[in-house]
């Protein structure tokens, strides 16, 4: 028997000349969940191979100890809570694996998409070399750590990255805005969180030439707010003299184990834009404080559909931020509903893949591109894939935040939304559309503070499917309009 680790950044083209795997016991793990056609492809090459996820070796409360054993452990420095959380779960995985299947080779042609390459070959792997589809250039990285860990050097370092720093920002991406005679610098892109605000922004060529000269207002007369994806864009200095706002900028699940929001400078409280919101700085014990200027938006009776024509899936993303969310959980609802576009082949189904998957630190640059070539190898007249794949190849390089104009032309058309815990299905609630969240993981449900609202939720395709069938029934209008009313009592707080 022999056991083959890889990530979706490999080509599988590549694997064709690894014979020395052909016999009719291997094994394949991957972090992501393998398509029907990936798998068919890689059975032509190795008869009978049977194909596993990282998830499948994996619990949640594994999964939540990784993260709060990888914070403690990373003392404040947040690339190595990162390390940590892969390492620490590619272990229990690796552990797992070896315990259950006992095998003659072993090897792994994968650095990256949540594979810690050195802990497997601590355990035996031998290093296999394919083609991928990106390959990180590692030298800057590397003699930046360098630089750190020398303390001389150290503060040359420092004291160069602040002069560079002071000439970053860009005057589309400065707005100032005024709220009762206080003034409000946005600093970064306002796609995410522009309709969450009920005062104005407008753009300051002055703003941006001070903030660029490294001029900053005390926090009696100015606080800089910024949002949570793009907050490495503020450079305010910590200190308590200088009032900043990181900005919510979509769902928070509240019982999230990661400690991601607590990498921050003194001076920084998070801004929530409900009382939901604030659930996961509560539950950390974080600062945080209601947008004092927020727009509170209602969501008002959907439209409820006399029968379903449209599906819209939108879905979330996957890192290596949290050990809890594992890249086969975006696949795995794809499977999911391509499984639904078999059963219901009169409705339309209509698949939006994150536009953050494509970030090579996310789900991989070529993780969108997978899915559209599933989908046509399928060949299935009522499923397409949604238009608002990115174009990364621009001059800022790989981003965190988008417009919300291709959201809106997926949300045209749809009579019913479904997701996982994207934000995507409020949108579609304050469009009169109906939605639903889908949680088919092993891990918790991240949308639970929606659904303890009474929003429905699913977790399994037997699930999807009767949601789908009773979606135009009276029982499901009258629990819909029940949880539309909390959620518009849960605003008003």
């Amino acid at each position: 028997m022999a056991i083959l680790v890889f990530s979706q950044n490999v080509k599988l083209e590549s694997l064709e000349k690894f014979s020395i795997l052909n016999d009719n016991n291997n094994i394949i793990i991957t972090p992501h969940f393998l398509f029907e056609n990936e798998r068919e492809f890689i059975n032509k090459l190795f008869p009978n191979a049977k194909f596993y996820t990282f998830a499948d070796f994996l619990t949640d409360e594994e999964m939540s100890a990784v993260d709060i054993m990888s914070y403690v452990l990373a003392s404040n420095d947040y690339q190595k809570n990162l390390n940590n959380i892969r390492r620490y779960k590619n272990k229990i995985v690796i552990n797992k694996v070896l315990n259950r299947f006992k095998t003659i080779n072993q090897y792994i042609l994968s650095d990256d998409l949540g594979i810690d390459e050195t802990e497997w070959k601590k355990f035996g792997f031998k290093r296999l070399k394919g083609e991928y589809y990106y390959t990180a250039k590692n030298k800057k990285v590397n003699i930046k750590m360098l630089l750190k860990k020398i303390k001389p050097l150290k503060k040359v370092y420092d004291i160069f990255r602040s002069k560079r720093q002071k000439c970053m920002y860009n005057p589309e991406e400065i707005s100032v805005g005024y709220y009762k005679g206080h003034k409000y610098v946005f600093i970064g892109k306002m796609n995410r969180i522009g309709y969450r605000f009920d005062i104005e922004f407008n753009q300051s060529q002055e703003e941006c030439d001070r903030l660029n000269k490294g001029e900053y207002e005390e926090k009696d007369k100015c606080t800089y707010l910024t949002t949570w994806h793009e907050h490495w864009k503020c450079h305010v200095p910590d200190d308590l003299k200088y009032s900043v706002r990181w900005a919510q900028d979509g769902y928070l699940p509240p019982n999230y184990s990661h400690k991601d929001y607590q990498f921050k400078p003194n001076n920084v409280v998070y801004y929530c834009w409900d009382e939901l919101g604030t659930g996961l700085f509560k539950n950390q014990e974080l600062p945080y404080e209601l947008i004092p200027f927020r727009k509170k938006i209602f969501l008002p009776e959907p439209k409820f559909p006399e029968t379903i024509k449209n599906i819209l899936i939108v879905a979330s993303g996957s890192g290596d931020w949290t050990a809890l969310k594992n890249r086969s959980d975006d696949d795995i609802m794809v499977d999911a509903f391509v499984n639904m576009a078999k059963k219901f082949p009169d409705i339309n189904f209509t698949y939006r893949c994150h536009p953050t998957w494509v970030h090579p630190q996310n789900v991989g640059v070529n993780s969108i591109n997978r899915v559209s070539e599933y989908f046509e190898w399928l060949k299935l007249p009522n499923l397409k894939l949604s238009s608002n794949i990115p174009n990364m190849k621009t001059k800022e390089g790989y981003q965190f935040s988008f417009s919300r104009s291709s959201l809106e032309e997926d949300l045209e058309n749809a009579d019913f939304v479904f997701g996982e815990h994207s934000i995507s299905m409020i949108d579609a609630g304050f469009k009169k559309i109906p939605f639903c969240s889908v949680n088919i993981t092993k891990r918790r449900n991240f949308f639970i503070g929606i659904n303890n609202l009474g929003f429905p939720v699913c977790t399994s395709h037997k699930e999807i499917e009767d949601m789908i069938k009773s979606s135009t029934g009276k029982d499901f209008k009258e629990k819909y309009l029940e949880a539309i009313k909390n959620y518009n009592e849960m605003t008003k707080i």
